[in-house]
């Protein structure tokens, strides 16, 4: 009786396991199948930067297959396009940027032979987390696989950016293909602003998304007048390149907020 309790065991435990291979075997070849026939590649606006220098990336998805399969057309600013980058230690871990994660993100049927290009995205100041308070336990666990540097490339070096997205219905994870960045270490001219600007979020916003983040009016009126002064002075920095066209953007987009808000402020009386 005893043997063919253990008969039936036996056989349950095998039925099971076979259970278990023939999944995985199912789930790697679904894995396989929605990625198979997508191509997923990131291309940067420079592959050489200075530290401190914004870089821009436009990732795109493209379908060669003969199939249309869902994708996420949202971008970083739904979060459903997260950008990866590896320093020195080799180990990819997330960047997030000003803004970004904020908006609802939507799946749309891409066709075949066709392609999908995502909003461009700029790298610089990265947007890191909070973890005042915590022990060092909670502090290290909450930023495991995230980047916990105020800026994306902290320092002088080589790294590697790739995109992650997902596609089909179940959300199947794929990855674009590393990208390699060379950081070079600020000289001369560059060296000299870079001295007054480190560690600066709202000057690094200024020249990654073209605005502050401050609401307050006297912060932005300083942030001004020290960006104009580094602009007057050194006008041919990398730095000034960025930072005049995106300051006189600002200014033109100020003074058209502040126009609507006096609109919408004084009614006209019936």
């Amino acid at each position: 009786m005893r043997i063919e309790k253990r008969y039936y065991v036996a056989i349950g435990i095998f039925i099971a396991f076979l259970l278990g291979i023939s999944g995985t075997i199912i789930g790697l070849t679904q894995i396989e199948t929605e990625t198979s026939n997508l191509a997923f590649k990131g291309k940067p606006d420079k592959e050489s930067i200075v530290l401190g220098e914004p870089i821009t990336i436009q990732f795109e998805i493209s379908n060669n297959g003969e199939t249309p399969i869902k994708v996420h057309v949202g971008g970083v600013e739904t979060g459903f396009l997260k950008v990866l980058i590896a320093g020195q230690d080799g180990d990819f871990k997330r960047y997030f940027g000003y803004g970004w994660g904020l908006l609802m993100g939507k799946m749309s049927n891409l066709s075949p032979d066709s392609s999908h290009k995502y909003k461009e995205v700029a790298i610089l100041w990265n947007g890191k987390i909070d973890v005042s308070g915590l022990n060092d336990h909670a502090a290290k666990e909450k930023l495991k696989g995230k980047i916990s540097t105020e800026y994306a490339f902290p320092e002088p070096g080589v790294y590697f950016v790739k995109g992650l997205s997902y596609v089909g219905e179940n959300a199947v994870p794929i990855e674009s293909k590393p990208i390699k960045i060379l950081v070079r270490e600020p000289e001369g001219i560059d060296l000299e602003v870079w001295k007054q600007i480190k560690g600066n979020a709202e000057i690094a916003l200024l020249m990654q998304s073209g605005g502050f983040n401050t609401g307050k009016e006297e912060e932005k009126q300083e942030l001004i007048e020290q960006v104009e002064q580094i602009i007057e002075r050194y006008p041919d920095s990398i730095y000034s390149s960025y930072l005049k066209p995106n300051l006189e953007k600002y200014k033109v987009d100020e003074l058209r907020r502040k126009e609507s808000l006096k609109k919408a402020i004084i009614k006209p009386k019936n």
